[in-house]
């Protein structure tokens, strides 16, 4: 009586069974999927026999309407509604060529599932297969009539249409031309666009943009100022991480505020979350969207918003602080790893530290040979006067008593 498994056989193990074969005595073109270094059992995780890849996909198999294919077309990974969609149990799935989700034929359980309403089971056949009467044969003409009315497409649209911004929609069966300007820049997108219909501006720049936000200032509550609203607005801030052709940034400037107002939604989101479900007052606005090569600044303006106790930033200042912040925060942690490095060479020595270390590749980095010969001469002369060093005695140690 064999183990209990905590999944049954499938139909092909079944049958083999039946016909007397084994997990260590079996045909060519099955194997026994288990483990690495664990005991071949047909008690495993794939329900037993599993079908050799190399000859299941040479196998013919037949679709509810009667078209045939071949394994390579099929689908075999798949466990719903307690049944393991697969080669092994004779129920491999397939996408149906014509595209048709409303199917009659197939099993019901595909045809109540939304994201399964292409698909249906096919069945191993011993028919000899006909490449007329097949799914490879329905793909081809279907790819065929693809790529012609891609080329229909073009033409009707004079060339002007971009292989990035087209797609083919399966369930009108016609191509769509969504233009993008933002996913150019993101490509960095240069040289001729057939879209524009001429060579893209060769001078970069960016879109530029500013955020006014209005906060309630909590940390007032209980005060002369409660309830106050503070101001700020932030300039210069930037749509591209990257410079972008010109033609683009102005381009993007007229078409992608929508995008802009979506990604600072998205900064914001927990300053808005607690606005809308806990009544802390927060808002922001997009102003002054423009293209421009460089970050320009109108002194005059931001003085004018000062005076009306607006807060101005500057996003290039800000990021130029930080940088620097992080560069000295860098050099600081550089130099207390130097530092403890030195000790360490004044404790041990370069010849006390493992050869293939990181303290000895630091060393040799970091430091260099002159250092370390330096720290070396320190230590040698430390441990020298270590050894000169008079040794205070104790009348104690000859024995004699005070």
């Amino acid at each position: 009586m064999r183990e209990k498994c905590h999944k049954e056989y499938n139909l092909l193990t079944q049958r083999l069974l039946e016909e007397g074969y084994s997990a260590e005595h079996h045909p060519d073109y099955v194997r026994v999927d288990v483990p690495a270094r664990a005991e071949k059992t047909l008690d495993n995780y794939y329900g037993g026999f599993a079908y050799e890849r190399w000859w299941i996909f040479e196998q013919t198999f037949k679709t509810p309407c009667g078209l045939q294919c071949k394994g390579l077309q099929c689908r075999s990974d798949m466990s719903y509604m307690g049944i393991d969609w697969t080669y092994e149990n004779d129920m491999a799935t397939i996408h149906c060529p014509y595209e048709r989700k409303d199917c009659k034929l197939k099993h019901k359980y595909l045809q109540e599932h939304k994201l399964l309403r292409f698909d249906c089971e096919v069945h191993m056949t011993e028919d000899e297969y006909h490449y007329e009467n097949s799914v490879e044969h329905i793909l081809k003409l279907y790819d065929d009539e693809i790529r012609r009315k891609k080329i229909s497409f073009g033409l009707q649209r004079k060339g002007r249409v971009c292989q990035e911004h087209m797609r083919f929609n399966r369930d009108t069966l016609e191509w769509e031309m969504n233009y993008d300007p933002y996913d150019c820049g993101l490509r960095g997108c240069m040289g001729m666009c057939p879209i524009l219909g001429h060579e893209l501006d060769q001078k970069r720049g960016n879109v530029f943009y500013d955020v006014k936000t209005s906060f309630l200032r909590s940390d007032l509550d209980g005060t002369l100022f409660e309830g106050q609203i503070d101001t700020s607005i932030i300039k210069g801030k930037k749509l591209f991480d990257h410079p972008v052709s010109m033609d683009i940034c102005k381009i993007c400037a007229r078409l992608s505020q929508d995008r802009i107002k979506d990604k600072v939604r998205g900064h914001y989101f927990t300053e808005l979350f607690f606005s809308e479900y806990y009544g802390r007052h927060f808002s922001f606005e997009i102003q002054n969207v423009r293209a421009e090569q460089r970050e320009s600044r109108d002194l005059m303006q931001d003085l004018e918003d000062i005076q009306n106790g607006i807060r101005i930033v500057h996003d290039s200042d800000v990021k130029k602080r930080q940088a620097e912040e992080k560069r000295e925060r860098r050099r600081k942690s550089q130099e207390a790893a130097v530092r403890r490095l030195e000790r360490k060479l004044l404790e041990n020595g370069y010849e006390g530290l493992k050869e293939y270390s990181a303290d000895r590749r630091h060393a040799d980095k970091w430091l260099g040979k002159a250092r370390i010969a330096e720290l070396e001469e320190q230590r040698r002369k430390k441990e020298k006067e270590e050894m000169e060093r008079p040794v205070q005695l104790k009348l104690s140690d000859y024995g004699m008593e005070l």
